[in-house]
């Protein structure tokens, strides 16, 4: 890869931070980070492919996956993002996984199918399809939705009635 289309792709993202330059450009902790064996980038296009062992590292969550495209606007913003293969999304003491996660940025809106599957706590939660909203405290599973909830003190059924 030439090294003008390296930084051409890097300002063009915006998202793109490497923690051995944090120092240098006194990044803060406010970046995000996506590592993977292998990157295509076709600014023509608007996508960004990253395959093989990918690995993003945001500072409100973790998500690893086999292969991640990343889909952006006239303005160069990302504006959807596509997780395939053993998709594992973390963020604080709630863990999914799932065989492909799409990631709507505009309106927040994560989707989840190929088994997809929610874990806060000891509480599960399963079903063909989970829907969920990054920026509210809205979800839906369907079909067939199984939720688990352990008695234990933390678990969802003290979260349900109160704090």
């Amino acid at each position: 890869m030439k090294l003008s289309v390296w930084i051409s792709a890097v300002c063009v993202f915006g998202l793109f931070a490497f923690d051995a330059y944090a120092e240098e450009f006194e990044l803060t902790d406010n970046v995000t980070e996506i590592t993977s064996v292998r990157l295509t980038f076709d600014q023509d296009r608007k996508f960004a492919l990253f395959e093989e062992d990918v690995v993003v590292t945001d500072p409100s969550m973790k998500l690893t996956s086999d292969k991640l495209t990343v889909y952006f606007d006239d303005d160069n913003q990302a504006r959807h993002i596509e997780a395939e293969g053993n998709v594992v999304i973390e963020q604080e003491e709630t863990t999914a996984w799932a065989g492909k996660a799409t990631y709507d940025v505009v309106s927040g809106e994560v989707f989840l199918e190929d088994g997809p599957r929610i874990r806060r706590g000891n509480d599960i939660l399963e079903g063909e399809t989970i829907t969920f909203w990054r920026d509210d405290n809205r979800m839906i599973c369907e079909p067939r939705a199984r939720l688990v909830i352990y008695p234990d003190a933390g678990g969802a059924r003290d979260r349900l009635f109160g704090e």
